[in-house]
């Protein structure tokens, strides 16, 4: 919690671009405004000396830049209190402004779109020398030392008699190590069968993981998943103005079953975490603007290719770390949410300012020829900054 805390102050200490316009544009304003009380000053005490005090006064508070400079930050602070409150923590000050640009969304399959509690549906024993009882203690085993969701249903088979050595993680891909004095690797078969025998084993191919030892197969492992209740929502809702792909390390039936079941157009499994770079770095070259959406440790390298990346709640600690936004809730419809917020937070910015000039381009001559007193200057300064931040408040609501 206090990471989080303190990547969220970072997050508010950096000011977006949008921001830093906003500051840049409020110090040209201020010399313009100075340069005219000058002139203003100069002027009137060559035709109305006993009046040039007060119009130039009435000029300098007329045209305070006080709405000009609220514009944006009242808008961006409700905006974040309106997303935090949702339980969608921004870490990164560029999401609100880059989000309105988001056409493609990219997704990890396991953990993101399902569920990521699996359960062992099949086990698939090739040979007689291990019993099911065995392969599943050794898998365990070798899992016991990976984060990735489907080494979670294998703990319930642990045998704590049995000492795992040596033990390698191959992120994305699986587990290898000694077990009982015996090597043994455990992962997906595309990675642990040569590419000559892939024909050969299409079944186990599809399967979600298998163990070998000795370059034989031991046994196949097939999980079932399920998928999250809103993602359909949050699909079809994408679906009607942007395009959805999904980027998973999980074999290529198993993304394509899911693919359809929510209707998302481009599904590739059995990616590695390069591979996911150079899927959204495609997509880029297409000039498209790529939201990631991912929970695993081999997600993290992929968000720092994407325009904006988002990592749930539940998902590992790197993950997190690395990812632009949290969704906290754990809800995919989060997402439609941040884009609705995100939209809707450029409009108010755009009106603000819009305001903000307009008010001072109407003002600014009218104080300037003497035709506004100092404490109609007050009224209509306090009042454009209210307007501003009045309007900046619309997006607390629902």
């Amino acid at each position: 919690m206090s990471q989080l805390i303190r990547l969220s102050e970072q997050s508010q200490a950096h000011k977006p671009k949008l921001a830093r316009f906003s500051d840049k544009v409020a110090q040209y304003f201020v010399a313009i405004i100075l340069i005219t009380a000058i002139g203003t000053a100069i002027y009137w005490q060559q035709h109305l000396p006993e009046e040039a005090f007060w119009i130039t006064l009435s000029v300098l508070v007329a045209t305070c830049p006080c709405a000009l400079s609220l514009a944006t930050p009242t808008a961006l602070t409700c905006a974040t209190t309106r997303l935090n409150r949702d339980g969608i923590m921004i870490k990164s000050a560029h999401v609100m402004e880059t989000m309105p640009n988001i056409d493609c969304f990219a997704f990890d399959k396991t953990g993101t779109l399902t569920t990521g509690e699996f359960a062992i549906d099949k086990v698939d024993i090739q040979g007689n020398d291990y019993s099911k009882q065995e392969v599943l203690a050794v898998a365990a085993a070798l899992e016991s030392h990976s984060e990735h969701p489907i080494a979670k249903p294998f703990t319930q088979h642990r045998d704590f008699n049995l000492a795992a050595k040596k033990i390698t993680v191959q992120s994305g891909l699986g587990v290898c190590g000694i077990v009982n004095d015996q090597y043994y690797k455990i992962g997906k078969a595309s990675w642990l069968l040569p590419p000559s025998v892939h024909e050969e084993n299409k079944t186990l191919m599809n399967a979600s993981c298998v163990l070998v030892s000795d370059n034989r197969i031991i046994a196949a492992f097939y999980l079932v998943d399920k998928i999250r209740d809103d993602a359909k929502t949050l699909i079809n809702n994408l679906n009607v103005s942007h395009q959805t792909i999904m980027l998973s390390g999980d074999h290529q039936r198993a993304c394509e079953i899911v693919g359809q079941t929510l209707s998302i157009s481009k599904c590739y499994g059995n990616l590695s975490a390069t591979d996911k770079m150079t899927a959204i770095k495609k997509q880029q070259q297409e000039n498209a603007t790529v939201a990631m959406i991912g929970d695993g440790v081999n997600d993290s390298p992929v968000f720092g290719a994407a325009h904006v990346s988002m990592a749930m709640g539940c998902g590992t600690d790197i993950a997190k770390s690395g990812a632009d936004v949290i969704l906290l809730n754990n809800k995919l419809t989060s997402i439609s949410t941040l884009n609705h917020i995100s939209i809707k937070t450029k409009r108010i910015i755009f009106q603000n300012y819009l305001w903000a000039f307009g008010y001072n381009a109407i003002v600014l001559p009218l104080a300037v020829s003497g035709f506004i007193t100092p404490y109609m200057a007050v009224i209509g300064m306090s009042l454009s900054s209210i307007l501003v931040i009045s309007n900046s408040l619309r997006l607390l609501k629902k």
